[in-house]
Formats: structure tokens, C-alpha cells, sequence
């Protein structure tokens, strides 16, 4: 079993965590290429979640894989296999607002990694990291086991925010005893990476392998992403992976997609958090909420099946947030656009 460095005591098991650019940069991105202007960047970007899992959850992405956990672990020995634990993609939960689309992997040695990238901080962000890893520890004892056939398992979180308790780009937590810092298990490791911390007082000396794949996520041009294939080998292949990912369309649709998704989740979000602070509003925050959803359903329409006719449109503008809500849900899996217009109005299920 291969051995990770020294890491600093905590009261909870620690998960990785690599900071990424806000989800509102994306969108802006995602708006420019919508709207006829000219990014800078036609590259998808692996801070979304989705790109993030297919980018590293191909075949043909096992060493980019491999040095990434390299570069967060720092293992004692060399990480020589990894297998997806998790390799198909769950096309239902791209559309799940609020599920975070995560890598679990299992190494060579039995240890078992789970990999998330974040891209907003959450209320319960570390209660569902320490939920993450449970699950994956638990998954491991099949019935009539040993516990001593249990393998370390560890959280590796990709975010792009800072938490202000934390001024390091990579924090490595364990659980620990209060005084002495006698570490109670090493089966409980969590590593937390912030991109937005990348470059601020520490020196890329001190993890550059880390470092250059902290940069790669964080990239916001692709001229960056062509500085950095200059620099590293593993950098050029990374590159050369995203750009073969961004030529193809059902990812760039499936990317769309999750955009919107996340975008829908967090209107309503803050817009629920809103009413609850300021209550004697909640007609015209319905009717705001409504709009918002309006707009995005008619940009996945139109990714999805093309300019929409003007009796679409109309539909969409006048629709209530509860068919509004209905059809969204059901963009993905439609085939034709009547699917959703049609059946959304009448409140039925799609015809088969």
C-alpha cells in the first residue's frame, strides 16, 4: 500500500480540494459563444464538473489521471494502476441540480480515491464531503468481511473559492488526538486544493506538479492552456485531451446542458434564500423566478433542436413555473421539441 506525506492533524477525515474559477465566469463563456461574440477561449472548461469527469474519465486519460492523484497524494511509491470505480456517466444526474458529478477511483494498492470538482461554496460543503467518503469506505465490506480488509480511503476536492480559514492552495486533514496529535487511523485522509489561492505567497517549488495542473484548471484562455503544453510534457498531452473532448458535440451539448442545469439551481437557490429574508415580496420574486427559467429553457431548446418557431417562443414566455419546471426536467431526454412544448402544456407524459 503505498504511502502518502506527512500531513497536518484535524478533528474530521480530509478531502482534496482544487479551487476552480466561479461557475459565473463559465456562463459568461458560455453567453459569448451564444451570442455571436468572440472568447477567448472555445475550449471547455473542466471546472464544470461533467467536463471535469469526462476529461479524466476516458480510457484514453488513465496517465493524465495518474499524475493528477500524483501530484495531490505525493505517494511514497509510484501510483502504477488506477480503475474507474464509476465509468459510465449517469446521464439522469447531469440534470440533477444538486449533485455533484464525481470520479471514484481505486488505485493499484486497493485505496480508494473519490474526486470532486466544485465550483460554488455550499452550506454543507464539508458535511457532504465527509458523506462522500463514508459512502465509498462503507462500499468497500461485503458481507462476512474482516474490517482489517479495509483500505484507506481519501477525498480529494477540486473548488474554486477560498475558505478563509485556510491561507495554503493545498490543505492534507486527518483525524487526530486534540493534544498530542497522535493520529487516531490513517484510512481517513482528505485533501483540499483552492485554485483561487494558486500563485499567492507560496512557491511553485514546493508542489510544481501540483501547481501546473492547478493552473490547467484554473486556465481561462486557451493561450494559457498553449503556454502551459509548453512547459511539461503531461501539460501538452492534457491539452491535446481537452481539445479532442471540445471538438466533440454531444460533450459541448452535454456541457451546455449541465451550464443551464447548475445555473436553474442556483436561481432558485438564492432566490428561495431571498423570500426567506425578505417575506412581503414574493409575487414579484415568483414572477422573476419564472423569467429566469423562461430564458434558460429556451436557450436548451435552441441548443438542443435549433432556432425555436415563433409558436414555441410564445409557449415558452407564457408557461407557468410549474411547466416551465416539467419541461426542463425533460429537455435531455426528448427527441423532438413537441415532446416538451406539447406535452409540458397539457401536463401529460411524453408520448412513446
Amino acid at each position: 500500500m503505498p504511502r502518502h506525506r506527512p500531513a497536518a492533524c484535524a478533528h474530521a477525515a480530509s478531502i482534496a480540494v482544487l479551487s476552480v474559477p466561479p461557475l459565473s465566469a463559465q456562463l459568461a463563456q458560455s453567453d459569448a459563444r451564444t451570442e455571436g461574440m468572440s472568447p477567448s477561449r472555445y475550449t471547455l472548461d473542466p471546472k464544470l464538473d461533467i467536463v471535469f469527469w469526462m476529461l479524466f474519465a476516458r480510457d484514453s486519460s488513465r496517465e493524465l489521471l495518474v499524475s493528477l492523484l500524483t501530484a495531490v497524494l505525493a505517494p511514497t511509491t509510484p501510483i502504477t494502476h488506477v480503475e474507474l470505480l464509476n465509468p459510465e456517466l449517469d446521464h439522469a444526474a447531469i440534470d440533477e441540480k444538486g449533485i455533484v458529478l464525481d470520479l471514484r477511483v481505486m488505485l493499484g494498492s486497493g485505496e480508494q480515491v473519490d474526486i470532486e470538482m466544485q465550483s460554488r461554496p455550499h452550506r454543507a460543503l464539508k458535511e457532504r464531503i465527509l458523506y462522500y467518503w463514508a459512502r465509498l469506505y462503507a462500499e468497500q465490506m461485503k458481507r462476512g468481511a474482516e474490517y482489517t480488509e479495509l483500505r484507506r480511503t481519501i477525498g480529494v476536492l477540486f473548488q474554486n473559492f477560498s475558505s478563509p480559514e485556510s491561507p495554503r492552495f493545498h490543505s492534507v486533514f486527518r483525524i487526530c488526538e486534540d493534544r498530542t496529535r497522535e493520529v487516531f487511523s490513517d484510512q481517513l485522509e482528505l485533501h483540499v486544493v483552492e485554485l483561487p489561492q494558486v500563485g499567492r505567497g507560496e512557491t511553485e517549488s514546493a508542489e510544481p506538479l501540483l501547481m501546473l495542473w492547478c493552473k490547467f484548471l484554473s486556465a481561462t484562455t486557451d493561450s494559457e492552456l498553449e503556454a502551459l503544453a509548453m512547459k511539461h510534457p503531461i501539460m501538452n498531452q492534457a491539452k491535446a485531451a481537452l481539445d479532442e473532448l471540445s471538438e466533440d458535440p454531444r460533450a459541448r451539448q452535454q456541457a451546455e446542458f449541465r451550464e443551464m442545469s447548475q445555473r436553474v439551481y442556483y436561481t432558485e437557490l438564492n432566490a428561495a434564500r431571498r423570500e426567506g429574508r425578505q417575506e412581503g415580496k414574493a409575487e414579484g420574486k415568483a414572477e422573476g423566478k419564472a423569467e429566469g427559467k423562461a430564458e434558460t429553457l429556451s436557450r436548451l431548446l435552441a441548443l438542443k433542436f435549433g432556432e425555436l418557431p415563433d409558436d414555441a417562443k410564445e409557449w415558452v414566455n407564457g408557461a407557468s413555473e410549474a411547466e416551465l419546471d416539467r419541461a426542463i426536467d425533460r429537455v435531455l431526454s426528448a427527441n423532438q421539441l413537441d415532446e416538451i412544448v406539447n406535452d409540458s402544456r397539457v401536463g401529460r407524459a411524453p408520448q412513446t
